[in-house]
């Protein structure tokens, strides 16, 4: 069985035009310096094809570490920017030692359920520098209540036409995402492969809940790409984390 993102990723970065990672790396420039941090190690977690990577690579970074689950996304990062590349489970992260900033980006948190997330976040406070920062983001209920419920797409990309419905299950806070493929064939037919994607949306509170058992430290959350605290119309939260003192 193929993992989520296994038949996409050929197709990704087209997919992924939209997204102004510039503006994405200038945030996270911002909120380090807000934040007082100058990391000289970075884990990136769930970094997908490693788009973010050429847009963010802080002054005093020394050493890069970027993960997916995903090896036909993760092999698509490029190795200047990305540095060393590695697949691995977000919930079973197969390192030791020391970073200085933990990051992970695009929403990609929301595919942990509630047992791999709070794994994850354990191994995440077990990682960290003294004075490391973790920082991630989320996607909100607000978000898939008014952008990703029930709505169908359809873009076409290197001959193959890709067609997305979006689903969310307001009772049980699960958004689905469903990719069909139709790459054209030689006699004229199109051959159709399926994806789906599903994302827990977890409220604010329930995160506090599991930064509360991971014993780490909430510095700050602010809406989207932005420094405003006001959760209310977000469609994303911006969460800044240390390890809570010493370990």
């Amino acid at each position: 069985m193929k993992l989520p993102y296994a038949l996409l990723a050929p197709y990704y970065r087209s997919v992924m035009e939209h997204v102004d990672y510039k503006r994405w790396g200038r945030y996270l420039e911002k909120l380090l310096r807000l934040h007082n941090r100058f990391p000289k190690t970075l884990l990136e977690v769930g970094a997908g094809a490693g788009l973010l990577s050429p847009h963010f690579s802080p002054r005093s970074l020394k050493c890069r570490v970027t993960t997916d689950l995903c090896f036909e996304m993760i092999s698509l990062a490029e190795e200047k920017s990305a540095g060393y590349r590695v697949v691995a489970d977000a919930a079973a992260l197969p390192f030791a030692g020391n970073f200085d900033m933990i990051l992970m980006t695009y929403d990609a948190v929301n595919y942990l359920n509630k047992t791999q997330i709070l794994k994850f976040f354990k191994t995440v406070r077990s990682l960290l520098s003294p004075e490391g920062i973790f920082v991630f983001d989320a996607a909100t209920e607000f978000n898939s209540e008014n952008y990703f419920d029930d709505v169908w797409d359809a873009s076409e990309t290197e001959g193959t036409f890709i067609a997305r419905h979006s689903q969310y299950d307001f009772k049980r806070r699960i958004q689905k995402n469903s990719f069909d493929f139709f790459r054209p064939l030689e006699n004229g037919n199109y051959e159709r492969t399926h994806e789906e994607h599903v994302q827990y949306i977890y409220s604010y509170p329930q995160f506090c809940e599991f930064f509360k058992k991971a014993m780490l430290e909430l510095e700050a959350v602010y809406s989207e790409f932005s420094f405003s605290t006001d959760l209310e119309s977000s469609s994303r939260m911006q969460f800044v984390l240390s390890a809570g003192g010493i370990k």
